[in-house]
């Protein structure tokens, strides 16, 4: 019998790593409205731009769930972005080409104040900030979180991990050597399609505290009603993206043979797929596919009917996007999937019906 002082599984901690923060007998953590507070109160919160009751709780879990780091949570994952880099005040920031184009867009925004983009591979120093996205969106391609770690180390910088795509139930990249972990809330993690938020995990506590300090005089914090929402969705975490994985996989074994390329880790063609099996606890669930055309990946999002033709992912509903729709640097016949909770074998359907309609013309 496991007692609660060995360690506890991913799934465990998201329903009890927060287990002595309740203010009541409730079992499921209510809403916190209130902005402000008695002066008098054993909690010894003054005002909910600083802090507050469900907000504690859920950085309790995602910092559990990272393995033990401080999260500080914010009200949308480039809010998170934007709170490192002002916090860290990097010389230069190293990165790859592609990715999420949000992140490239806030360090273009702070070139003003001296930030330098510079390629990945590119020498850095001290100050400087390495920022690796694995998986990186959209086509899942997977960085070697340690190497990079130990590389920015020994120059004296610091290693930030975006890691929506995997989310904590799929890699901790603070046991493999990061400094920070990115994530939008939004994403996997709140799960429902109905929550903006993000969140910074620190390895070191300090910076934790000196991150949440930033933000109370930054005031981009997370809502009530959303933290609430994140808290919820996080609970179920890992059976969703299990489900989720076990899906996208699927799907991926599906498109292989009738599409012009498949982009998911647990494909054999998949460029860094031993990594990402050392790496990661699964392939995870998303993919990215691209047709023969632009024409033909710009038409298959409207010939399905129960994939939503929509941007953003981790949601419980099946969505497909064409990607260059909101990324000009993508691929064009590339569309990008994320997997939902419906039955595997109703999606396979949709695809192959919506093949079908895109090759008929």
């Amino acid at each position: 019998m496991r007692r609660m002082a060995d360690p506890l599984r991913p799934e465990t901690l998201a329903l009890h790593a927060d287990a002595g923060l309740e203010a009541s007998a409730d079992v499921a953590p209510p809403i916190h409205l209130s902005t402000t507070f008695d002066a008098d109160n054993p909690e010894r919160l003054v005002y909910s731009r600083d802090d507050q009751p469900t907000r504690r709780r859920l950085e309790a879990v995602l910092g559990a769930l990272e393995g033990g780091g401080a999260a500080v949570v914010y009200a949308s994952g480039l809010a998170a972005v934007t709170a490192a880099l002002l916090h860290l005040q990097p010389r230069r920031v190293a990165l790859a080409r592609g990715g999420y184009h949000g992140t490239h867009a806030a360090i273009d925004a702070l070139a003003r104040l001296g930030v330098e983009k510079v390629p990945l591979d590119a020498p850095v120093g001290k100050g400087d900030l390495v920022w690796l996205e694995t998986p990186r969106n959209p086509t899942c391609e997977v960085q070697d979180v340690a190497a990079h770690a130990a590389r920015a180390h020994a120059a004296g910088a610091l290693l930030v991990v975006d890691g929506t795509f995997a989310t904590p139930a799929l890699q901790q990249p603070l046991a493999l050597g990061a400094d920070l972990v990115m994530h939008s809330l939004t994403k996997f993690l709140s799960g429902h399609s109905d929550a903006l938020g993000g969140v910074l995990v620190a390895r070191d506590p300090a910076l934790g505290d000196a991150l949440r300090r930033a933000r109370t005089v930054g005031g981009a914090v997370l809502g009530a009603l959303e933290t609430w929402l994140v808290l919820r969705g996080v609970r179920t975490l890992g059976v969703r993206v299990r489900a989720q994985t076990a899906t996208a996989t699927r799907l991926a074994e599906f498109l292989a043979p009738r599409v012009a390329r498949v982009w998911h880790p647990s494909r054999p063609d998949f460029p860094g797929r031993e990594l990402a099996a050392r790496q990661m606890r699964g392939p995870g669930p998303m993919l990215a596919f691209e047709l023969g055309s632009e024409a033909e990946a710009r038409a298959l999002p409207g010939k399905l009917r129960l994939f939503r033709d929509a941007t953003s992912l981790g949601g419980v509903e099946s969505l497909v996007e064409w990607r260059r729709k909101v990324d000009p640097e993508a691929p064009a016949a590339l569309l990008r999937v994320s997997a939902g909770l419906e039955d595997p074998d109703d999606l396979v359907a949709d695809l192959e019906q919506g093949l079908r309609a895109v090759a008929a013309g």
